[in-house]
């Protein structure tokens, strides 16, 4: 049985799919043959173009991801993906999209012949299979966990037997949609290693404070149990509340085996810890992984909710490797962050655990939201105001987009399709008007969010142009980016 897998993607958005490289290797350990479709070293023209605007400061590198596609030829999705198939000639098509990249992978599909089923799984084939399954050319959805259903789905098209009572699965039948029962979830001990083969192998491209490493993302734990309104998992634990404990993680034995495996087999030494809080763990547990990753010399940079940090277990990830930590702010004003996101923890909670991260000499940078429910421009500023406080070494900023499932969604009752029927891009969030600023405000808060950080407040003025569109604003906007990466290098 020969299965491709379709990762729809962004133009060198670098970073192995965990999902698809776990689904690959249980396949191959099955005696299935794979392969994938990788939209994200696709050099169509329009991608291409869109490459060259960076967002954000980086420092510069002995050579960089444009170096690495440079020779690189340009061709269509299309062309592209038809050459993919008549070459591997696949007998199942598998598709893992989240719900941004979930139009444009299905049309790309229209553009081909097809010579086999398409099955979609993922994030939004979970919240909303219906919405999938009366989509074309999909035949067949995964809700949930895929690695059980996808294996037994394959052994019944290998053998022509019928697939109909498969768990997890979802299929049209004539008009019909039928979606199946969920099944328990995997005990993630029981999962092979990360099929990293698999993927174009410039997705361990890994720079990191101007130096060069191998790495990816890597993943010990499902599930979250946090109810932040932004985010999906609260719908997901309810869809699969039969299946077992919903926020679960493997056994620091068997991190342990498969990083010092992917260290050897792909010279990774630099990972990030794709866990939605690595804090979530115990502390029996963090030094358990401690004292198995600390004599594997990795490099890792992880994900921190300021609710659950302390003393102990920061030094214990300072122990194991850690290097670096993105801390959840999301909004400076205490209200919002309560109120509207569901984030319980002060801006008190939050200045603590950010010095005890930067005491243990771990590099900070912080996740912080705009566009928000009622939100101001002022309000905006509370947020900067917060993060220029903090003293972190790098900001991360994003416009609040009302997925499917999340409260946010069904408190606001968002349609995320336009008129045409198209899922609203995530890069035009700012359309969906939730806060108090029009669109085109936010968009502008956006770009210019950590210059108001890491410049001084008599840059402002400049700061402000630099929010509006066109030439003039755009070369202030480089100017500025560039007294900032100035500024680092000294």
């Amino acid at each position: 049985m020969k299965i491709l897998f379709i990762y729809p993607n962004d133009y060198l958005n670098i970073g192995i799919a965990s999902g698809i490289a776990t689904l690959s290797a249980v396949l191959k350990q099955a005696g299935h043959e794979v392969d994938l479709f990788d939209f994200t070293f696709v050099k169509t023209r329009q991608a291409n173009d869109s490459a060259t605007v960076e967002q954000g400061i980086y420092l510069p590198t002995p050579y960089s991801l444009a170096d690495l596609v440079a020779a690189d030829p340009a061709q269509s999705l299309s062309a592209a993906l038809t050459e993919k198939l008549g070459r591997f000639k696949p007998d199942l098509i598998a598709v893992s999209a989240m719900t941004g990249y979930l139009d444009e992978v299905l049309l790309l599909l229209q553009t081909v012949s097809l010579p086999c089923p398409v099955i979609v799984g993922g994030v939004h084939a979970t919240i909303s299979p219906q919405d999938v399954l009366q989509r074309e050319p999909v035949d067949l959805v995964c809700v949930g966990e895929g690695e059980g259903p996808l294996l037994e789905l394959c052994d019944c098209l290998a053998g022509g037997r019928d697939y109909s009572k498969i768990k997890n699965l979802g299929f049209k039948q004539g008009k019909n949609i039928h979606i199946n029962e969920s099944r328990p979830f995997v005990d993630l001990n029981d999962l092979p290693v990360p099929d990293w083969s698999l993927f174009d192998q410039r997705h361990l491209f890994r720079p990191f404070m101007g130096k060069i490493y191998r790495g990816s993302f890597y993943v010990m734990s499902r599930g979250c149990p946090g109810q932040c309104t932004y985010c999906v998992n609260g719908s997901i634990r309810e869809i699969l509340k039969n299946c077992g404990h919903y926020f679960r993680y493997q056994s620091p034995a068997t991190t342990i085996k498969q990083l010092a495996f992917l260290k050897k087999q792909y010279g990774a030494t630099w990972f990030k810890f794709a866990d939605d809080s690595i804090m979530l763990f115990n502390e029996d547990y963090l030094e358990e992984l401690a004292r198995g990753l600390k004599p594997l010399g990795i490099q890792f940079g992880c994900s921190v909710r300021p609710e659950t940090a302390n003393k102990r277990k920061v030094q214990l990830l300072k122990e194991m490797g850690c290097v670096a930590a993105t801390v959840g702010v999301e909004s400076g004003n205490e209200r919002i962050r309560k109120k509207i996101l569901n984030r319980h923890m002060s801006n008190q909670q939050i200045e603590k655990t950010i010095v005890i991260l930067q005491e243990a000499g771990i590099r900070v940078s912080t996740f912080n939201m705009i566009g928000l429910p009622g939100e101001t421009r002022k309000n905006v500023f509370e947020t900067i105001a917060l993060n220029r406080g903090l003293g972190v070494e790098a900001v991360n900023a994003y416009i609040v987009y009302p997925y499917p499932g999340t409260a946010i969604n069904k408190k606001y009752n968002i349609n995320i399709r336009d008129r045409q029927g198209k899922i609203i891009p995530v890069e035009q969030a700012s359309n969906f008007a939730l806060s108090a600023m029009p669109p085109r405000e936010v968009d502008g808060l956006l770009k210019t969010f950590d210059l108001y950080i890491k410049l001084p407040k008599e840059k402002w003025p400049l700061i402000k142009r630099a929010e509006g569109s066109g030439r003039q604003a755009e070369k202030m906007l480089a100017t500025l980016r560039e007294q900032v990466l100035a500024s680092i290098k000294r």
